[in-house]
């Protein structure tokens, strides 16, 4: 590197064994400094809104001038700040640690002797106030690791450069013999990376993802990048995905590609993280249009960057005709049985699940489904509202994708700027007329129950409870968590039996009506007890034995489909068509499959 400013990384894989990154680094300074040097990591990564206190990790922190190795003292300011003090100016200085990473998810750095993964924030410290300079960064690998996946631009083997701090910490890194697909779409190279094993046909995956990726470009007619990279890491448990300007990391459980339908569920994720490309990694919020690594960075606007994401997530599966009709609706249902079941989606509004995710969303308890409701969800149901009353108030020849687009050439590609939760709410109204306005009073600010069967009329059809056994059959109103045998209570829903019975989070439930059950047993016996009858249920509470007594509940319908109106009107048809690019139907056939068992139940109460 030239004698000018920069900042120069060297990540060392060679303890890969004992999980641990090697880090060094010299920092080259404009003028000679002395006196206080300060050095930052972050406390969390943008795109997951909690803190992470990544520092934790760190051992071994040490100092000294590069030329003569001659130690310098150091001491911690904060969690996550280090201060040099040197006595004699320096044109540069060195900088040594390692960082213990043996947390396997889409958020953290992980190193084992198979692969690494490198998330920047988790990883690096950069001295104060030279953020925007020049970063050559060099990868010692481990062993016969042959292969780089990222999308950072290469200066030759196993050494990248990144314009500056921002770049390093939003550009993912897989290093090892991972294997890499490429695609070309609008004369812009893609590659997909996969690690791990999995029950699938690869390239029929890869030919997926590049449905997607055509399909949202469409939408923003036109790709912002040079070059697109997705990691893929095939998992036993691990799931998720980050988004990144250029890149994306997806973990996926491997038996969620299991059977075709899961398959095709599955996909969301990655339509999901790349339509992030544009909105939260260019259409930003003005509160996150600079990142502040060291603390929360708060914003009431999380329902339009990843809610509005989370509804065309599915929906870009449905145009790319990854999804079938019946299957977009039916994934879509989710969002309609969480909304009407949970409680909390009428406590908190959609600003406010944003504003909070900080100290809720990452951090759940017992008492979630009572008091609040995910942004993730109230975004994609309220961007299907402005979708259907745009679609509604135009006579379908706007929708939410105009406003989108719009959005991010009014701000991002206007001048950089973030836009405001008002100017989103301006351009939609400009763009879909003064009944828009009615969604952001109900559901941004409001917490007013969804008219589900308003907006869905608009295209022909309607919300129906399942009619299954369960409906009208015990209830109670807990859900059950499993420790080995014992069967606990995990939350309590408002506004049911076992709330006014007394029963409280982590209470044992022994038996019931003098009969010894558990898990399944229990649920099996409860479900079967006629609604208004006495029960008597005996628990245990930090060791000692209490039996409490009510009436069972009737069950409520937790679980709806979308079905057809009886007789949609040609108008209704026709938005349907622009909506789903489908012909209305007057029956929807949906088809049951039994689910992987790395679905996590959402609405399994008693």
């Amino acid at each position: 590197m030239a004698s000018s400013a920069g900042l120069e990384y060297t990540v060392s894989m060679k303890r890969a064994q004992k999980h641990y990154f090697d880090i060094g680094l010299k920092a080259v300074f404009e003028e000679p400094k002395s006196g206080q040097i300060r050095f930052e990591m972050p406390v969390w990564i943008p795109g997951h809104y909690v803190i992470d206190d990544f520092p934790k990790n760190v051992i071994q922190f040490e100092v000294k001038e590069p030329h003569s190795g001659r130690p310098i003292p150091v001491y911690k300011e904060s969690k996550n700040v280090w201060v040099a003090l040197s006595s004699s100016k320096l044109d540069s200085i060195q900088v040594d640690y390692s960082v213990y990473s043996l947390n396997y998810s889409n958020s953290a750095s992980y190193i084992d002797v198979l692969h690494a993964i490198i998330n920047g924030p988790s990883l690096f410290v950069y001295p104060v106030g030279m953020e925007k300079c020049p970063i050559e960064l060099r990868l010692v690998p481990h062993g016969e690791w042959k292969k780089v996946t990222t999308a950072l631009d290469m200066v030759s083997e196993f050494v990248y450069r990144a314009e500056g701090i921002d770049e390093l910490m939003d550009s993912p890194i897989e290093v090892g013999n991972q294997k890499e697909h490429e695609f070309v779409v609008r004369n812009t190279k893609h590659i997909v990376s996969t690690f791990g094993s999995c029950p699938i046909d690869e390239d029929e995956f890869v030919r997926d993802i590049k449905k997607i990726v055509e399909t949202e470009s469409e939408i923003f007619q036109g790709l912002p990048y040079r070059r697109y990279v997705f990691i893929v890491n095939f998992t036993d448990e691990a799931s998720g995905g980050l988004e990144h300007m250029n890149s994306t990391v997806c973990f996926v459980p491997r038996l969620r590609l299991l059977p075709r339908q899961e398959y095709n569920n599955t996909m969301g994720l990655f339509s999901h993280e790349f339509f992030h490309t544009w909105n939260v990694k260019r259409i930003r919020p003005k509160e996150i249009s600079k990142y502040d690594y060291s603390k929360e960075n708060y914003t009431k606007s999380l329902w339009i960057a990843e809610g509005i994401t989370s509804y065309y997530d599915d929906l870009v599966l449905r145009r790319a005709g990854i999804f079938t009709t019946a299957e977009y609706l039916d994934a879509f249902s989710f969002n309609v049985n969480l909304m009407k079941s949970y409680p909390g989606s009428r406590v908190q509004s959609a600003e406010e699940a944003s504003f909070d995710t900080w100290i809720k969303y990452y951090k759940p308890d017992s008492n979630m489904p009572n008091v609040t409701m995910s942004y993730y969800i109230q975004g994609a149901v309220v961007g299907w509202m402005l979708d259907m009353q745009v679609r509604k108030n135009t006579r379908s020849r706007r929708s939410l994708d105009d406003v989108m687009r719009a959005l991010y050439r009014e701000t991002y590609l206007k001048d950089g700027r973030g836009y405001s939760e008002e100017d989103f709410e301006r351009l939609a109204i400009r763009i879909g007329g003064k009944g828009v306005k009615e969604v952001f009073d109900s559901r941004v600010r409001g917490k007013e129950e969804v008219d589900f069967d308003r907006y869905f009329g608009y295209a022909g059809l309607k919300v129906e409870a399942k009619q299954d056994k369960g409906v009208g059959a015990g209830f109670i109103g807990l859900r059950l968590t499993y420790d080995g045998p014992k069967s606990i209570v995990g939350t309590v829903l408002t506004g049911y039996p076992a709330e006014s019975m007394g029963l409280t989070t982590g209470d044992e439930i022994i038996g019931i009506d003098g009969l010894r059950l558990g898990g399944e047993r229990l649920s099996f016996y409860v479900f079967n007890k006629k609604p208004g009858s006495e029960i008597s249920i005996l628990i245990a509470r930090n060791g000692e034995l209490i039996e409490v007594e009510g009436q069972v509940g009737k069950r409520p319908p937790l679980e709806y489909k979308i079905i057809p109106l009886p007789n949609a009107t040609e108008e209704q048809k026709h938005l349907y068509k622009g909506w789903l690019n489908d012909d209305w139907v007057p029956t929807i056939v949906y088809t049951e499959y039994r689910k992987s068992p790395d679905r996590k139940p959402i609405l399994d109460f008693v």
